[in-house]
């Protein structure tokens, strides 16, 4: 660690120094995108964003190193990076906070602090398996919308909202619309925002619904957040 410790007065590193630093930040990285890995639902990560995560470190270590303590190549290079546009769009707050984990690694290794790269990584990882295990982690049932429709003479929703308290932890009525049909007969529309207490008994709640009007068209729908990356 001295000897690290006297490359901060060099106008640029050593070689060993810049590849020891690289190496140091790949491993670190790899630790984050196998965090990220984990405790993210199968369907919901991106194999190129884990690729970006283990990737980014080594472009913020070129990036700090190159520029040192040179404030006229620190402005050459802020330019020089504006000419790119990046145009990532990020759906889940929780992939920016892994990328800006990623990028602090690659900053803190570029100046030669590993101690705060060892223990800033420790401890994120650490906090992000304990929330896992938590019930903000991937473990907690996604957010349905259930949707029903069904043409009648009188409004179940009284009915409705009875098996849903008995079957689902949450829910919020979303849309609710009814149209005169022909007759007496009207078409009702109902959307609720569900969390179901046990997803394994989500076809059971279909099943009870079922049996208030066998007419029910029924449909549960889940929001599976995914990155697009332009």
């Amino acid at each position: 660690m001295d000897y690290f410790s006297l490359q901060t007065t060099a106008e640029y590193p050593a070689f060993f120094t810049v590849l020891y630093s690289v190496m140091f930040a790949f491993s670190l990285a790899v630790l984050v995108a196998f965090t990220y890995y984990k405790t993210s639902e199968i369907a919901g990560y991106s194999a190129t964003f884990i690729q970006a995560l283990v990737l980014s470190p080594i472009v913020a270590i070129m990036v700090i190193q190159a520029i040192g303590d040179s404030v006229a190549i620190g402005l050459g290079m802020l330019g020089a990076l504006a000419i790119i546009r990046f145009r990532t769009n990020f759906r889940n707050p929780r992939n920016i906070i892994f990328l800006f984990a990623s990028l602090a690694i690659g900053i803190s290794c570029g100046v030669y602090g590993y101690a705060i790269a060892i223990v800033g990584t420790l401890f994120f990882c650490l906090t992000a398996f304990i929330l896992n295990l938590t019930s903000f982690g991937k473990n907690h049932l996604p957010t349905g919308m259930l949707r029903i429709n069904y043409e009648g003479t009188e409004d179940l929703k009284d009915s409705i909202e009875k098996e849903l308290s008995n079957w689902c932890k949450s829910f919020n009525l979303q849309v609710l619309r009814s149209n005169t049909s022909v007759e007496d007969f009207r078409k009702y529309q109902f959307s609720y925002q569900v969390r179901m207490k046990n997803q394994q008994i989500e076809t059971q709640l279909l099943a009870s619904l079922q049996k208030i009007n066998p007419s029910f068209s029924l449909r549960m729908e889940y929001d599976i957040v995914n990155e697009t990356f332009n």
